[in-house]
């Protein structure tokens, strides 16, 4: 019995990732001071990513975890040709991924 278990949770757990929705990630290179959330980040070069189905946006720099903000997904009427990182008063307010029909606004 202890045989046939181990095979049946084999393919129940390397089936998980393709049930998980891919990740989008971005780079932008601030030149001032940003907010992203309710997080204040200086100038820099930072990766915006979020995992498609997530309310979450993870802000890294130099691959390591500096913010989360959450965010809502919202559909767009195009596919972008390239990513974007959008601002408003130096505060970021959407992501949207290169050939991804969706894009997440900020909270």
């Amino acid at each position: 019995m202890r045989i046939r278990l181990i095979p049946a949770l084999a393919t129940v757990f390397f089936a998980l990732p393709a049930l998980a929705g891919g990740t989008n990630s971005t780079t932008f290179t601030a030149t001032q001071p940003i907010t992203v959330g309710t997080n204040q980040l200086k100038p820099g070069a930072y990766t915006f990513q979020v995992t498609e189905g997530q309310n979450e946006v993870e802000v890294l720099q130099k691959g390591k975890l500096v913010a989360k903000a959450p965010c809502h997904w919202v559909k767009l009427s195009a596919k972008p040709m390239a990513s974007e990182v959008d601002t408003d008063s130096g505060k970021v307010t959407e992501v949207s991924f290169r050939g991804n029909e969706q894009a997440v606004q900020i909270d």
